[in-house]
């Protein structure tokens, strides 16, 4: 996982939240003891603790989680990438939503005093004014 990646999904994941995801986006999906036994191999956590910050991301959509036995197999419904862009895209319409042109207005702004950003969003522009043509 990049340096990038790893702070925007600080931003958005608790520190033991990250290390959760991290044991479940390298096995494909996992049970509250295959990420224990992973994530105790450099701290010691407690079982309950595992289960409910897995339970937890469930419940925020960020896990999806079927019965297997006694217990769940827990899967990712987003891979990293997908969950930074996701909690972005929700970031973005929260800020049009609750501030409208003052929200655009600000974006262009903290834009244009970046070069490469600027060139950016001129060839976003360019084609969404294409795809409407």
């Amino acid at each position: 996982m990049s340096d990038y990646e790893n702070k925007a999904l600080l931003k958005i994941l608790g520190p033991l939240e990250l290390e959760v995801m991290k044991v479940i986006w390298t096995r494909q999906d996992a049970t509250v003891q295959n990420v224990l036994t992973e994530l105790n191999k450099q701290n010691e956590y407690a079982y309950t603790t595992i289960m409910t910050v897995m339970n937890r991301l469930d419940k925020k959509g960020i896990l999806t989680r079927s019965k297997l036995g006694k217990g769940y197999l827990y899967k990712s419904c987003y891979s990293p990438n997908e969950l930074i862009h996701q909690n972005s895209s929700e970031q973005v319409e929260h800020l049009l939503h609750q501030y409208g042109d003052i929200a655009i207005t600000q974006f262009v702004d903290a834009v244009g005093h970046n070069p490469n950003q600027l060139n950016k969003l001129k060839e976003l522009l360019q084609k969404l004014e294409q795809d409407e043509k």
